[in-house]
């Protein structure tokens, strides 16, 4: 059995770091702008948060200009749904308009990138002070997947470095990718499942949701690694493609598919799980419930 597992949310809850995040963000887009637009660009940002937060269908992870996860899907992604919001309003709404060039005054190609440094910096300020956290009941039920003879290949968008200091941490045997002993993680950073492929798109429908699934990086690893299951916590960008197979080619067709439903979790994305797709099992105690269901059979 091969377990394939995301990283933020599966095996730590991201609160604290987005929460950085946001005041990193937030921060440096209106210390950017001149002192007497300062107050009116921290109104603005408030009321494109409020905007993110009503339409997150409209509003989230949007590389290259094409959503590839909804606002409201995890900690972090309502961040770059106030990106998105930017990038769209620019050229309608002359502050937006000159945030957008301050990020670029500053070194950065694009809203895209500062929110990725701006990600990098909130991460880094949560690790210095707290240190790494991996969630205890996670890494316990990592250690009693990979004793009972699971393998989990651990794939993520974060870096390989922060896997393995994070895992090291937090005492679960892990190796990096392509190395496969067993008893450990094996660990696949930089994993760009947020990606899209360009000019191509085939949506996978949930109702009246629309995910795009054309995620080329992520597909490599899925069809390499074959797994049996699947877990994640932001279904666009870790179940959609999974489902995608499952649904058309008949060997993904028992490939089981765990979607954890954290306090954050999407309800928009929740209701049309439980309404339009059945084989994704809706999981509320972490994954340490998914540990239990697959040990079991």
């Amino acid at each position: 059995m091969r377990l394939l597992s995301d990283f933020d949310g599966v095996w730590t809850h991201p609160r604290e770091e987005a929460r950085a995040q946001g005041a990193v963000l937030d921060g440096q887009l209106v210390a950017w702008m001149p002192e007497a637009q300062r107050a009116a660009a921290g109104e603005l940002l408030a009321k494109a948060r409020t905007e993110v937060r009503t339409a997150p269908e409209r509003y989230g992870w949007a590389p290259g200009g094409r959503l590839s996860a909804f606002g409201d899907e995890d900690p972090f992604a309502e961040h770059s749904g106030l990106l998105y919001w930017l990038h769209l309003h620019a050229p309608s709404t002359p502050l937006a308009a000159a945030m957008a060039d301050a990020v670029r005054a500053h070194g950065h190609e694009s809203l895209e990138s500062f929110g990725g440094w701006t990600h990098k910096e909130g991460v880094q300020q949560v690790e210095g002070a707290r240190g790494p956290a991996i969630l205890p009941a996670a890494a316990d039920a990592g250690r009693a997947l990979l004793g009972a003879g699971i393998e989990i290949v651990l794939v993520s968008n974060s870096g390989t470095d922060k896997l393995v200091r994070w895992f090291t941490h937090a005492g679960v045997p892990n190796t990096v990718h392509p190395e496969r002993p067993a008893g450990a993680l094996w660990l696949r950073g930089g994993a760009r499942k947020f990606v899209l492929e360009a000019g191509a798109s085939d949506p996978l429908s949930l109702g009246g949701l629309m995910i795009e699934s054309r995620r080329p990086f992520y597909e490599e690893i899925l069809r390499e690694e074959q797994p049996q299951a699947v877990v994640g916590d932001v279904f666009s960008l870790d179940l959609a493609l999974p489902l995608v197979l499952r649904r058309r080619e008949p060997a993904w067709r028992d490939v089981r598919l765990f979607w954890l439903a954290r306090d954050y979790a999407s309800a928009m994305v929740r209701r049309q799980l439980e309404t339009h797709a059945p084989e994704v099992e809706i999981v509320e105690d972490g994954l340490e419930g998914v540990a239990a269901r697959l040990m079991r059979g």
